[in-house]
């Protein structure tokens, strides 16, 4: 298994996680901000152009990013723990319930404050199930980017349920742990299973493997192929049609999540060395420090401010490129400011549960003194 000396940390994949954000939040505010690029002026539609709407077409590429980095950190670190014997149910439940929630109801508050500004109809019921994780399964999504919360909840609540299948003695929990995961397959019967597999793959692709720079190279090339395929002819919009549309972006997804893997995998043998790669690295932390609650809070904010008149721009200019910057800017620094009131807090709230919580070593540690006394 792959060792690092801080196991908080792999070089690079902060970046990507941060870089992977800051993509989601620069593609929605283009199309909020822009008409698509086949309804622009031919006067408009120049190389630039056509590279900015390239790189701001990219957000599902960015959520697929998410899921691997999710799997390779979350999943892999469980069966890591697994085969060493040190896998903790009440740890894990704690540690990704704090890490979920915290920021999800942060961003719960802004949502609703959103779409009561904008007249958006959610009900009392459709809030409820969005903390539960299940939009899109029982009840639609209150904002966008949520749809890819609920693959990640079920993620951890199938990782969780089968390490401790494997883990308990009880045939009680045994039979807890069955039904959970009966639950999931449930679930993941409403929603794409070619996610859930990217997911698994992350979460394998920890596994050692060597520093390979063929695999490197490899990753990145399929990665780029993937991506052509999957604009030119797995993308659809109003001016583009295309047939059998489905099918293309399933297998684009499988290949991306794949490519992603190698990459991810070969990249934290890294170790960044000159001032450019440490200085990259250190903002890449920074930028993933808050980009959870970037991702989360970033379209209500975009919603309110085209509904207090950030225009929709049908040409590229400075004024349209202007009210663009700044939705990028006022949405960055919101999240950062809804960050430094919840989500930072995260690590203290979970030290907190922790000591009302104890963990399962803590228990039977404390079981053992009492024989003792």
């Amino acid at each position: 298994m792959l060792q690092n000396k801080n196991p908080e940390h792999y070089y690079w994949l902060d970046l990507f996680r941060g870089l992977a954000s800051l993509v989601v939040v620069t593609t929605h505010c283009r199309t909020m901000l822009f008409v698509e690029y086949g309804l622009l002026p031919a006067s408009d539609k120049t190389l630039q152009t056509s590279i900015f709407f390239l790189f701001t077409r990219i957000a599902h590429e960015a959520v697929l990013l998410f899921f691997v980095l999710s799997g390779f950190l979350v999943g892999g670190k469980v069966i890591q723990r697994l085969r060493a014997g040190t896998f903790d149910l009440r740890s894990y439940v704690l540690d990704r319930t704090v890490r979920i929630m915290l920021p999800l109801l942060s961003a719960l508050i802004l949502i609703i404050i959103s779409n009561t500004i904008i007249g958006e109809k959610f009900t009392v019921i459709d809030y409820i199930g969005n903390i539960l994780s299940l939009q899109g399964i029982l009840v639609p999504w209150v904002s966008g980017p949520l749809w890819s919360l609920a693959y990640e909840v079920w993620f951890y609540v199938l990782m969780g349920a089968a390490a401790w299948w494997l883990t308990t003695s009880k045939d009680g929990n045994r039979y807890i742990a069955v039904f959970l995961l009966f639950i999931c397959f449930l679930i993941f019967s409403h929603l794409k299973a070619s996610h859930l597999f990217i997911w698994l793959l992350g979460a394998l692709s920890f596994s050692y493997i060597k520093k390979s720079n063929f695999l490197l190279v490899t990753g990145i090339v399929a990665l780029i192929g993937s991506m052509v395929v999957l604009q030119i002819y797995g993308t659809e919009s109003r001016t583009f049609k295309l047939q059998n549309i489905d099918n293309i972006r399933t297998v684009c997804e499988l290949c991306l999540g794949i490519s992603m893997c190698l990459i991810v995998q070969q990249v934290i043998h890294r170790r960044p060395k000159n001032s450019l790669g440490i200085f990259l690295n250190k903002f890449g932390t920074r930028l993933a420090d808050f980009s959870y609650t970037l991702y989360l809070t970033h379209l209500p904010i975009v919603y309110m401010l085209v509904h207090f008149g950030f225009p929709k721009s049908q040409s590229i200019n400075a004024v349209s490129i202007g009210y663009y910057l700044a939705a990028i800017g006022i949405s960055l620094v919101s999240a950062y400011a809804i960050y430094l009131v919840f989500e930072k807090k995260t690590k203290y709230v979970k030290e907190i549960m922790k000591m009302k919580i104890p963990s399962g070593e803590r228990v039977r540690e404390q079981q053992y003194q009492n024989k003792r006394a």
